[in-house]
């Protein structure tokens, strides 16, 4: 992971480049969205994000064609789910306490009503420059940037439940599975919910 400069001026790897959306980017961004999912969104969508959260509209560049992104919101949610204190999967709730037991001591404060919480909207990559590791930086910068610069308590996203090599991605990044949407897509296939709890649980979580 980088620092504050080089992810807004652009952290070089190779021939990738990770770095914040401009605006100019949009249209580009849109075309890796189409051609990689099928949840699509419209123009002022982007905007708005981009608008409200810069840090956390990521772009991946290989000799300045964007082939990657990485957009995320912030949130204040009540939902215990979401902010990584519940889970309504069996097994969840286990996982999320091992990896905090190892990197984090309990928080001795009661649970407050709501918590600010990232949400990973959308990332893809161009079909022709997977397997480079491009989703896993634009994930791991996603990450340092709502743990630094948003400051929020946890991260969640929605993935589909046949996305197997999706979820092994976030699960090696510490997400969990806590909830199953049902029919969640447009085809009608059921979602997961995963979280990364990113601060220590509080004594009555």
């Amino acid at each position: 992971m980088v620092d504050q400069d080089s992810a807004e001026n652009g952290e070089e790897k190779g021939d990738v480049v990770i770095r914040r959306a401009r605006e100019e980017d949009i249209p580009y961004v849109m075309e890796v969205n189409v051609r990689s999912l099928p949840e699509n969104y419209w123009y002022g969508f982007y905007k708005y994000i981009l608008e409200r959260w810069p840090e956390a509209f990521l772009v991946a560049e290989v000799k300045g064609r964007i082939v990657g992104y990485a957009m995320s919101r912030v949130e204040t949610v009540a939902d215990p789910v979401l902010r990584g204190l519940q889970s309504e999967l069996e097994g969840g709730m286990e996982a999320i306490k091992a990896r905090l037991s190892r990197l984090l001591q309990p928080l001795h404060i009661k649970t407050a009503d709501v918590g600010r919480v990232g949400h990973l909207v959308s990332i893809a990559v161009l079909e022709e420059y997977r397997g480079r590791g491009i989703g896993s930086r634009l994930l791991g910068e996603t990450i340092r940037v709502m743990k630094e610069v948003y400051n929020v308590e946890s991260i969640y996203l929605e993935v589909r439940v046949s996305n197997l090599v999706a979820m092994r991605l976030y699960e090696k990044y510490g997400f969990v599975k806590v909830r199953r949407i049902r029919g969640y897509y447009m085809d009608g296939e059921d979602a997961y919910v995963m979280v990364l709890r990113l601060k220590p649980l509080p004594v009555d979580a």
